[in-house]
């Protein structure tokens, strides 16, 4: 009887190691990296990032996200889009628009929207 009780404290304890260790190793669905203090700087301290910056760091964050296996987060081909079109490359800004739609097809509204105006900027 005391054989038994000590043998089914021993697996519930090993089932609830699984059961934790299972849930701490899960994966991020997104590699976020230097986004979201990039767009806090751009709004709350202007000129703190340039678009030179910017467009360094957003790369380097989506060559970490492929190194890692990790999707890159939704917004940052987008952004890093505006940045170009800001610094008059028009070509890459186009070709960062298109692949933030084909990634979050969900956002063609605003990924159109922006190509449009990048055409308009051509002009």
């Amino acid at each position: 009887m005391m054989r038994m009780a000590m043998t089914a404290k021993v697996l519930g304890g090993v089932a609830l190691t699984l059961l934790v260790s299972g849930c701490s190793s899960t994966q991020p669905t997104f590699y976020w990296g230097n986004y979201e203090p990039l767009i806090y700087s751009m709004y709350m301290e202007p000129g703190r990032a340039d678009s030179g910056t910017q467009i360094a760091l957003l790369t380097e964050d989506i060559e970490r996200a492929a190194a890692k296996g990790i999707r890159i987060a939704p917004g940052i081909h987008a952004h890093l889009g505006y940045m170009y079109a800001l610094q008059g490359n028009m070509a890459q800004a186009k070709s960062e628009f298109l692949i933030e739609k084909s990634l979050f097809p969900e956002s063609s509204v605003l990924v159109d929207g922006m190509l449009q105006r990048l055409q308009g900027a051509k002009r």
